[in-house]
């Protein structure tokens, strides 16, 4: 009789559970970064040793103009290494790259996202970090920028 009692009383949430959204629902984002002593060269990013590599601001932005979307904090991770969490507004970040080698790095990122309308997702995205010994080391075939923008939708 108790294990009937206990199933009628799992029943309402297990209803709950199968009656979630659709897929339809999902965000589409732009997320939008924001780099300080660095360039961004072929969707790459180089800074000079012993420089300090700065991500000064990571924002979204919604693709759809009618939404607005906004992210929470950002995790940051070297290499799949952790460095820390930003919880506060604009989210950047440090590195000093003094004690680094001279080579290629990846950057991870990952944040929530709020998406007016959709339901709330957590983004990852990443990016290259070259960390080179001269700045003639950075490559010139396109026009150096400081900002980045990564097309993000889920799927």
């Amino acid at each position: 009789m108790k294990k009937l009692f206990l199933a009628l009383l799992a029943l309402p949430l297990l209803a709950s559970i199968t009656a979630c959204s659709s897929d339809d629902s999902q965000p589409n984002v732009n997320i939008n970064i924001t780099y300080g002593n660095a360039k961004v060269v072929d969707n790459q990013v180089y800074v000079v040793k012993p420089d300090t590599f700065r991500i000064d601001r990571v924002d979204v932005t919604a693709v759809n103009p009618d939404k607005k979307a906004t992210n929470g904090p950002v995790s940051y991770f070297l290499n799949a290494v952790p460095l820390g969490t930003n919880p506060v507004a604009p989210f950047g970040m440090y590195l000093t790259t003094a004690d680094m080698e001279v080579g290629s790095y990846i950057v991870q990122m990952t944040m929530p996202i709020y998406e007016e309308g959709c339901e709330l997702s957590t983004a990852f995205t990443q990016v290259k970090l070259n960390v080179v010994a001269d700045s003639t080391d950075i490559p010139t075939a396109a026009v150096p920028s400081i900002t980045q923008q990564v097309d993000y939708s889920f799927k």
